[in-house]
């Protein structure tokens, strides 16, 4: 049974990976063990129990929809906490670098994140070859390396290639998110490690710290990394964080690690230009197997404003659609496709959160404007609702009507929901601002919907 559990947990995985970001997949998918596979329901083990909650809610209806797939029939997935010596167990054949965190991937992503495959154009230049740099040891003039930008502009490629160059050297290399930084942390006093936490640091030869602005305004995490950077910074190991904003715009941040940050070097990934779009396009496609004429790539680099990752998302609607009504794809097919990616100065209307939501979350605008109370189809529903608040004007008694004829309080109490969780859940704010950025939404300040 564990054997069959195992083996459609591995088909599973190859698939959730295409569709979580990849930090997301590395932290918090490949932490889970499966255990067990009865009654077309996938046990899973999570280490503890805030990484099971984190997993439950944020994760759960896309491994789900995986698991179904790779079982080519509807299952369920449980998510519990494994006892200590059972999840040692399952993961310590996982190879693991001195921070502990598991490395192991599936194929499709080994070897991606490189300095050999990553795309160089005027807008990320800069970084590119700071980045380089500070791989092949030299800190004279970049250290630490603070590279920030939108998301999908290539910030975790850049950290990923310069860990593997740096491997490659055969140095210890530490890599944590903010978030999981924060996680270690929290582990490490609920277990009182604190000491073994901090020696990670003392033997290592450098540090990567990814989303770096989820440590601002957690004191005790701003501490412990003060002090992790200064042990580094003092004996010259290079270090590389990546954020969604400079130093300077982290309200949050404590001014000693702000002035540390600052007193490097400062690399920012501009928006995609549209020579640069064309390139990673027709690479994209080329590794995809896709074949579009030059006129279509052409009108589809020259109208797709967003990021890498919504290049990818482009080139799989390219070759779903190719796969329909086969290569040559007319001009009204290919407008079609780019329409969910294209951003645009035009007001956002309440029938094009509908349609970008309902594609988001692979349902039919249909199962959205229905009565399914299904958490499949209701939660993009409230996304849904939040979206059409904070996006237009419209009332809570219009937003209900167009929702398939629902009732102010209804619509208020999704806002509510999808609120609540933008508040603590970092991973589901990256995925919000993605879609934001699909109906040509500007970032703001950060101010959520009118409630």
């Amino acid at each position: 049974m564990r054997t069959d559990a195992a083996r459609l947990w591995g088909e599973a995985c190859s698939l959730i990976c295409k569709e979580l970001p990849e930090k997301d997949y590395e932290t918090w998918i490949l932490e889970l063990n499966p255990t067990s596979f009865e009654d077309d329901t996938l046990t899973l083990e999570a280490p503890f129990g805030l990484f099971r909650d984190r997993v439950r809610q944020a994760y759960l209806p896309a491994i789900e929809r995986a698991v179904s797939v790779a079982a080519d029939r509807r299952c369920r997935v449980a998510v519990v906490v494994g006892s200590l010596g059972r999840t040692r167990a399952t993961t310590q054949d996982r190879p693991r670098p001195a921070g502990g965190r598991p490395v192991k991937r599936p194929a499709n992503l080994m070897g991606r994140k490189t300095f050999e495959n990553f795309i160089v154009g005027e807008s990320n230049r800069l970084a590119w070859a700071a980045a380089r740099q500070l791989a092949d040891g030299d800190t004279s003039t970049g250290n630490p390396l603070f590279i920030y930008g939108g998301v999908g502009l290539g910030k975790t490629h850049l950290l990923l290639a310069i860990a593997h160059k740096l491997k490659l050297r055969g140095r210890r290399v530490l890599y944590y998110q903010g978030e999981d930084f924060t996680r270690k942390m929290v582990e490490a006093l609920r277990l009182d490690r604190m000491d073994a936490f901090r020696r990670e640091f003392q033997v290592a030869d450098a540090l990567l710290i990814d989303d770096i602005q989820f440590i601002a305004g957690k004191k005790r995490t701003q501490q412990e990394f003060y002090h992790a950077f200064n042990l580094l910074h003092g004996a010259g190991k290079p270090i590389t964080l990546a954020g969604d904003r400079e130093p300077s715009e982290l309200e949050t941040l404590e001014q000693g690690l702000k002035s540390r940050f600052q007193g490097g070097l400062l690399a920012d990934l501009a928006p995609l230009d549209k020579d640069l779009r064309y390139r990673i396009l027709r690479v994209k496609m080329k590794e995809s197997g896709l074949e579009l004429s030059d006129s279509a790539i052409e009108r589809v680099a020259g109208r797709l404003q967003g990021s890498v990752r919504d290049i990818e998302g482009m080139v799989l609607r390219l070759r779903a659609a190719t796969t329909h009504h086969g290569p040559d794809l007319d001009e009204r097919m290919v407008e079609t496709l780019i329409a969910p990616y294209v951003g645009s100065a035009a007001p956002v209307t309440l029938d094009k959160i509908i349609d970008t939501v309902a594609w988001v979350y692979s349902i039919s605008r249909g199962e959205l404007l229905s009565r399914d109370r299904s958490r499949r189809v209701a939660w993009p529903r409230h996304v849904a609702a939040y979206l059409c608040r904070k996006l237009t004007n419209a009332s809570l008694p219009e937003i209900g009507e167009v929702l398939g004829g629902r009732n102010h309080t209804s619509v208020l109490r999704a806002v509510r929901s999808v609120a609540d969780r933008v508040s603590g859940d970092a991973a589901f704010c990256s995925r919000l601002r993605e879609i934001e950025g699909m109906l040509g939404h500007v970032r703001d300040n950060g101010v959520g919907a009118r409630l």
